[in-house]
């Protein structure tokens, strides 16, 4: 989520996205900035954070438009930053990670928007979740 942010935010590539992430996160760089992780916990959790983060920005597009589309009357530009980088990630993992259960990607969201969301975040991205996931469930069900 805050790579996706910061992409969005800094109008960076990817790549560059990034490198300045692990320039100032990384435990031995900067430890009053840094997450609070171990180097060992860092390293291993990285590989997987980087996959998801440029998996989603691989697809913004695609999810956008499915995103715009699930969210009748809400441009993409209205909702807060925050908001739509966890929607968007969220959805990445739902629509093309099938080694992760759609629900364990809601609900581990959902966990996320209460620390970094405001009040509304919660309600909001569960709804918009919710809708993208019956449509990804009923256009599986049509595939079978």
């Amino acid at each position: 989520m805050q790579l996706l942010y910061q992409m969005e935010a800094s109008q960076l590539s990817p790549e560059e996205t990034v490198l300045i992430f692990q320039n100032s996160f990384a435990p031995d760089y900067d430890e009053e900035n840094g997450l609070g992780l171990t180097r060992k916990s860092y390293d291993s959790s990285l590989p997987l954070a980087l996959e998801l983060f440029y998996g989603t920005a691989r697809h913004m597009e695609e999810l956008d438009t499915a995103i715009a589309q699930a969210t009748d009357n809400w441009r993409l530009g209205r909702m807060a930053q925050v908001d739509r980088a966890l929607i968007r990630l969220a959805f990445y993992e739902m629509r093309f990670r099938r080694d992760i259960p759609p629900k364990v990607s809601l609900n581990e969201v959902l966990e996320i928007a209460k620390s970094y969301g405001d009040s509304e975040s919660t309600a909001f991205i569960n709804g918009v979740l919710d809708r993208l996931l019956s449509e990804i469930t009923s256009s599986n069900s049509e595939d079978i």
